[in-house]
């Protein structure tokens, strides 16, 4: 699987590794960052990175804090989204821009939302896969466990179990999450609605890998890939967002004390998954009220947009891009 050889950036707290593109010539005043999610890398976004350059953007996908190349701190408090989006606005202004266009997918999607409120002079623009907005007058951990029940997986991923049953063989953990539906489901839900059965998927982990519906997205190379990276590192980094969910929700309440989100001035794209139960489409319906300029795209793929469909992903994106920058 080629990429790019990374270089690497320091921030506040971590070394990022990011993998690059540019442009022949440079053409346009804005880059754009690529925010990968949980349990993925910087290679996730590997189909992006060239047409993005070839529509005359300099693109940069970053192993985020905690995954891959990338270090990150000890402390599982310091992967809030106070110290991402500092990563992503410390990484444009490395590269000798003064804004970008952050893309996000996954827990990524939650840094590309909150970079106008938090870096807004860094950001010119936001694009999420999947991602509803996220915030949330209440304790996001309560209010999951009153919707979905004490099995959900946001809270069973801050468990030492999970943590430990997802080291001992990545491989077979991305086999695992990494996966399409053909017809019955997969392992982000067998039965396609947005529910508490769906949202406690992570126990299956613990079946007999018969029982998995649905086919793996990658391909031999990339699985190899993907689980040599994790075996290396764990998947404590990137478990490490999952420990910060309540200090994201203290950093918007220092953002927004009344609880009031203002509408961001820059414009915003979402592209929606018609077939994600996890991130379900209806769950974005609310995001015209958070941005002056606002569009949603609908694509036909389950939870891991741009390695389901690539062509298509790009196609959105590069026409938005193209449009607004």
């Amino acid at each position: 699987m080629k990429l790019p050889e990374p270089r690497f950036v320091d921030t506040d707290g971590a070394r990022l590794a990011v993998f690059e593109e540019k442009p022949e010539h440079r053409t346009r005043d804005v880059c754009v960052v690529l925010c990968h999610g949980f349990p993925e890398l910087a290679a996730s976004w590997r189909h992006q990175l060239r047409p993005i350059a070839d529509a005359g953007f300099h693109v940069m996908a970053p192993d985020m804090r905690g995954y891959g190349l990338s270090s990150g701190p000890e402390d599982r408090s310091a992967y809030s989204i106070a110290e991402t989006t500092a990563d992503v606005a410390a990484l444009i202004a490395d590269a000798g821009y003064e804004k970008a266009v952050v893309v996000g997918h996954d827990f990524g999607g939650m840094v590309s939302w909150m970079m106008p409120y938090l870096q807004p002079e860094s950001v010119a623009g936001v694009i999420t896969l999947n991602t509803p907005f996220g915030h949330s007058r209440e304790n996001p951990v309560e209010l999951y466990e009153k919707a979905y029940g004490p099995r959900n997986y946001v809270a069973h991923f801050r468990t030492p179990e999970c943590e430990e049953e997802l080291d001992k063989d990545p491989a077979r953990s991305f086999r695992f999450f990494m996966r399409r539906d053909t017809g019955a489901g997969t392992n982000l839900s067998r039965t396609g609605r947005h529910d508490p059965d769906s949202m406690s998927y992570i126990h299956w982990l613990w079946d007999d890998e018969s029982t998995w519906p649905g086919e793996l997205v990658m391909s031999p190379e990339e699985l190899r890939y993907y689980s040599e990276a994790y075996a290396r590192t764990g998947f404590g980094g990137g478990l490490s967002w999952y420990h910060s969910i309540l200090r994201n929700w203290e950093v918007q309440r220092e953002r927004f004390p009344d609880g009031n989100v203002p509408k961001a001035r820059v414009p915003a794209l979402l592209v929606a998954a018609r077939h994600d139960p996890i991130c379900h489409p209806a769950l974005t319906d609310d995001l015209l009220q958070y941005f002056e300029e606002f569009e949603r795209r609908m694509i036909g793929t389950g939870h891991w947009t741009q390695l389901e469909d690539p062509e298509g992903t790009n196609a959105i994106l590069v026409d938005w891009l193209t449009r607004h920058f």
